[in-house]
């Protein structure tokens, strides 16, 4: 039998160069996201950020709206990757829900709760951004769903809501957390570690008491 004359991918330095470009222009719509916003991310900055030919940018993604969504699409892919592998791990809840609530913190900071407001605020004028921003929430929601369920299953308890509306609660209620960071919103007009270290209590009590 021959061997076939079809390039492997994985080896390939054509396509190996043409996903490293992909990166490099995610990485820099992403960057220019942060500091212009929106309204600041044409993909002339993302090419001159990315140091790469306009025609580039247009070859790999078509445009800036297909180029943002990337950008969404790559960073809640690796968040749920941490979620994931959070709520999989042993241990009790009370205390994955603390971390969780850490990585709000770090997620303000490292730029992913802006890159998703932004695109919040752009798909309101804008449907397939708006289709990619209710993926990203609903591939979260999805996933707090099965973590109640599991939850709830393990400790034979009767929970308050179903597991979708805790998950919609919950999600809910980060979201408007991160709104509020956002805008300024000062911890003595609205305490949100309080509200969130209340949450892990109630959880812990559950978990004691069964």
């Amino acid at each position: 039998m021959g061997v076939s004359s079809k390039a492997d991918p994985s080896t390939d330095g054509r396509a190996l160069r043409g996903e490293a470009t992909r990166r490099r222009i995610v990485d820099a719509a992403r960057d220019v996201l942060l500091e212009r916003g929106h309204g600041g991310a044409s993909t002339r900055a993302v090419a001159d950020e990315a140091g790469v030919r306009l025609s580039l940018v247009h070859y790999h993604f078509g445009g800036k709206q297909r180029l943002l969504l990337e950008v969404l699409e790559r960073e809640t892919e690796l968040l749920l990757q941490r979620q994931q592998k959070l709520y999989a791990a042993p241990g009790p809840l009370a205390d994955k829900w603390r971390t969780a609530c850490d990585f709000l913190d770090e997620d303000i900071h490292s730029g992913y709760v802006r890159v998703l407001w932004e695109l919040w605020a752009a798909g309101l004028a804008d449907e397939d951004l708006a289709a990619g921003w209710r993926s990203a929430m609903g591939r979260w929601r999805r996933l707090l769903e099965s973590v109640f369920a599991s939850w709830a299953a393990e400790l034979e308890i009767e929970l308050p809501l179903s597991p979708r509306a805790l998950a919609t609660l919950v999600s809910n209620l980060f979201e408007g957390i991160e709104i509020e960071l956002l805008a300024g919103v000062p911890a003595q007009d609205a305490p949100h570690a309080e509200v969130l270290q209340a949450i892990g209590a109630l959880i812990e009590r559950a978990e004691a008491k069964s």
